[in-house]
């Protein structure tokens, strides 16, 4: 692949990797027919993943079209440096994104739009096929909206239809959060904006309110890039909204075993979704299948499931997951059933037939209690014939606020983490935050805990001590820290270019001159490389200090240091 060649499709990467097109062979099964664009190379293992994840791994009729999506690891056979190795650009969209948002190294996401219909021109006697878009982005609701408008051109038109698109998308503007986005496409406009680092407001509820001013049928506003329909994903689950969060919330092994790999996806996201704005930080499978490659560290019994959430269609799972300690069952025709019927149930009841009965088949004793006056008011919503919009929008604020309740306490304990003001000396190094102690925190919970905002009774320490050990209490932790100190070290800065050097520097070796000439730049450059940019104002005063210092030092010694500046080593 030549440069050129590379940076034909450079901004279509920051959105997408490519289009592929999966047919059903007779003789070899599933197989590949088409990457688009040509210049995306995918290693023969990634095509076999992508292939098998395309079409439906269940015994249910799925006639028509249907629309899914999956997660998996992605090994692009790419030239250093090429297009679509992204990880740089990545990096700016992950500091300032919703961090439910961010993208994961090495995994990917797959949406799919498969297409089965009687045809007697095929031996078989249907038409197979699936559209599949490859991206490294959780935007449900902006993908599904393209595939919707690309699948059916191409079954209409063949690959023009998918190059097309590619062209189109390239001229989409850069992957930016927090401003109103125009995405054209084959005569529409999607209408986005992506959720920043700094909202926190209720999912969904952040949006500009004047999208449907661009509402028409050649302009569509995407109110949300990734919500779901709550009230349709935990249909029959009611009584469980409560469990559902724990067990997401502290990263355990969570199983969800479906008809379809539309319900399958759409409940495991779901599921994702439910601790908004945390990030889920495991792996996570909408869509799972036999021929996974790590199908064998999934299923075996000699070691613990994996921390992880794992969607799944085909029967044969329900052997082969009889050791995971959570497993949600979702019927044939969960519509229709009353919310009694998923009732929780011990997981050696889950026996060897495939038709088991609908609902969560757990041990696990919640923390928290029920909030019974909520469920009330969903299901009086279900016989008044409630819209859903509306019933979504209370289990969504449900889970919201259960969330925001449940950080507040750990944002106010991280605070006293932090150092002093006037502990911050120019002349020390930058301070950082101390390490979270867990005793210590949990004797907070008591007095200063989430039964200060939250209705919601139970034993919130004790929950706390489960999610403490979690991956997602990791990762949330981790992002505060970065975020705490890439302040301070602005603020010690700060303090760097307000302090009096030229008092300091009487009487001072030159020793210590050089060392704290190197340390203003290095600590200059530390502020850079976490993407702060250093106000013009707090420049100059940090040259005119570097200045000062440097007038201390004997002039060869001062040339030396400003020929290195020249080499691109100053502030």
């Amino acid at each position: 692949m030549t440069k050129n060649q590379a940076l034909l499709f450079d901004r279509l990467s920051e959105w997408m990797q490519c289009f592929c097109v999966v047919t059903f062979d007779l003789e070899l099964g599933q197989s590949m027919e088409v990457v688009c664009p040509g210049t995306v190379q995918l290693t023969e293992q990634d095509k076999s993943n992508i292939c098998y994840l395309a079409f439906p791994d269940s015994n249910s009729g799925c006639l028509g079209d249907t629309s899914f999506h999956f997660r998996i690891h992605l090994i692009f056979e790419s030239p250093s440096g090429s297009y679509f190795d992204r990880r740089k650009s990545l990096v700016n969209y992950n500091r300032s994104c919703a961090p439910s948002l961010q993208t994961d190294l090495g995994m990917h996401f797959g949406y799919v739009c498969f297409r089965q219909v009687k045809d007697r021109s095929v031996r078989r006697g249907y038409f197979q096929k699936s559209v599949v878009l490859i991206t490294k982005l959780p935007f449900l609701n902006i993908f599904r909206e393209v595939l919707q408008l690309v699948a059916p051109e191409f079954f209409e038109n063949g690959v023009q239809a998918l190059e097309f698109a590619c062209k189109e998308m390239d001229r989409w503007p850069s992957l930016q959060v927090g401003v109103p986005l125009s995405l054209p496409l084959f005569g529409h406009t999607l209408n986005v904006t992506i959720p920043s680092l700094l909202d926190g407001a209720l999912p969904g509820a952040s949006y500009p309110s004047n999208l449907s001013a661009f509402s028409s049928s050649l302009n569509i506003p995407i109110t949300s890039i990734h919500d779901l329909d709550f009230a349709k994903t935990f249909h029959g689950f009611l009584s469980h909204l409560h469990i559902f969060w724990e067990l997401v919330l502290c990263n355990e092994p969570l199983a969800v075993i479906a008809p379809s790999p539309t319900v399958c996806s759409e409940i495991v996201q779901g599921l994702i979704w439910i601790i908004w704005p945390l990030k889920y930080a495991t792996d996570y499978r909408p869509f799972f299948t036999i021929h996974d490659q790590d199908f064998k560290d999934y299923t075996t019994r000699t070691q613990s499931p994996p921390r992880n959430i794992l969607g799944v269609t085909n029967p044969f799972f329900v052997k082969t997951l009889q050791h995971w300690p959570h497993v949600i069952r979702v019927g044939e025709d969960d519509k229709n059933k009353a919310d009694d019927s998923a009732k929780t149930k011990t997981p050696f009841k889950l026996s060897s037939t495939v038709d088991f009965k609908q609902g969560l088949y757990s041990e696990y004793k919640p923390y928290l209690n029920k909030d019974k006056a909520l469920i009330k008011r969903l299901q009086k919503g279900i016989q008044s014939k409630r819209p859903t919009e509306a019933q979504s929008s209370l289990i969504k604020k449900y889970y919201y606020e259960l969330t925001r309740s449940f950080l507040i306490p750990l944002e106010r304990y991280v605070s006293t983490l932090m150092p002093l003001l006037r502990d911050i000396s120019p002349f020390r190094m930058p301070p950082t935050l101390r390490d979270f102690n867990v005793e210590e925190f949990l004797e907070t919970v008591e007095v200063a805990g989430p039964q200060l905002t939250s209705g919601t009774k139970g034993d919130w320490q004790g929950l706390y001590t489960s999610f403490l050990k979690s991956e997602n209490f990791g990762h949330w932790f981790q992002m505060r820290k970065a975020e705490i100190n890439q302040k301070l070290r602005l603020i010690h800065l700060e303090a760097v270019a307000n302090a009096d050097l030229e008092a300091w520097s009487t009487a001072k070796s030159e020793v210590e001159l050089v060392d704290m000439i190197l340390q203003i730049r290095s600590r200059v450059h530390n502020v850079r490389n976490d993407g702060t940019v250093i106000a013009p104002d707090l420049h100059a005063k940090l040259r005119q200090s570097l200045e000062t210092v440097m007038g201390k030092l004997p002039p060869d010694l001062n040339a030396a240091i400003k020929n290195n500046q020249r080499s691109g080593s100053f502030v």
